[in-house]
């Protein structure tokens, strides 16, 4: 039984002998030997119009994701390679197509993805910067998608199903990378906190 176990851990790393997410839509983070479920938020959209169109009429809208608080409680260290682990509803379709990997700008009590503007002529862009990545079929449902060195900051993972039997995109699934910013845009004034 031993010798069977060895040969299991030389021939497969240790992230494939990982169970895939119990249900569809939840995604896992594993590095180091270690497997997290990253923290589910709920997603809310804000829309707001930019200076130009609040007084001249000329201007834009941005869209944008918001997620409360300003760090994940799931982190990874820096300069650490991390397989993310994505339940869908089946692995059969293109995961760029069912996967949105990015990053949040990081504000006082929040982040932020900006994910469309539009103007008062009538066109709209797609601003969602999603990262690319590498990923390959993983168990009956899921897909391991790899992901090297990410930059420190905050990250966001939504799991879609273009065939549209069972969307999750309600949910968003954070992670940060290194240690979170204590004062993000503020200074510190004091030694005991206040500002």
């Amino acid at each position: 039984m031993k010798k069977i176990l060895l040969m299991l851990t030389l021939l497969f790393p240790s992230y494939m002998l990982a169970q895939e997410p119990e249900f569809i839509g939840e995604v896992n983070v594993m590095y180091n030997d270690s497997v997290k479920l990253l923290d589910k938020e709920y997603m809310a959209m804000s829309s707001n119009a930019d200076a130009g169109l609040v007084l001249f009429g000329i201007g834009s809208i941005n869209t944008e994701i918001v997620v409360p608080r300003k760090s994940a409680k799931t982190r990874v260290p820096e300069n650490t390679e991390l397989h993310i682990i994505a339940k869908a509803s089946d692995n059969l379709s293109d995961p760029m197509s069912v996967i949105r990997v990015f990053q949040f700008e990081v504000h006082h009590s929040s982040r932020k993805a900006l994910i469309a503007t539009a103007d008062v002529f009538g066109s709209s862009n797609n601003k969602f910067n999603s990262l690319t990545f590498h990923a390959s079929k993983y168990g009956k449902s899921s897909y391991d998608i790899e992901m090297s060195s990410l930059p420190v900051g905050e990250y966001g993972v939504i799991v879609s199903n273009p065939n549209n039997r069972d969307s999750k995109s309600a949910l968003i699934y954070c992670f940060g990378v290194g240690k979170p910013k204590a004062h993000s845009g503020w200074r510190q004034y004091n030694p005991d906190g206040v500002y």
